[in-house]
């Protein structure tokens, strides 16, 4: 394992927690999210929605972005919102934050 230069991506984490019995919306809702920014928002790299294990309704997602402006500029389009708010729709709660790197150790390298 070596410490790894990914040059200076950015990153969006989303702390989701799905109003009971929406848990299968709420996963078509968010990959239609992810799958529009990696066809239309420039910088977008790969997104990731991972599920607790003990709460089945509690989600977490990841999009990893070339830099910080693409965010905002994905953020902006009225299409991006539009099914940014569906998904968030189906939820009690959401918290967001956008993050760089600080540290990245990769297997293998």
């Amino acid at each position: 394992m070596s410490v790894a230069d990914l040059g200076r991506p950015s990153f969006t984490s989303g702390n989701w927690m799905v109003t009971e019995g929406n848990e299968e919306a709420f996963v078509e809702a968010w990959n239609l999210v992810a799958a529009w920014c990696l066809e239309h928002a420039r910088g977008a790299r790969s997104f990731h929605l991972i599920r607790d294990v003990a709460d089945r309704r509690h989600f977490v997602s990841f999009g990893e972005w070339e830099e910080l402006d693409d965010i905002t500029v994905s953020r902006a389009s009225p299409e991006f919102l539009r099914l940014f708010r569906k998904a968030q729709g189906l939820c009690d709660t959401f918290s967001g934050s956008d993050y760089e790197v600080a540290l990245a150790a990769v297997a293998g390298e």
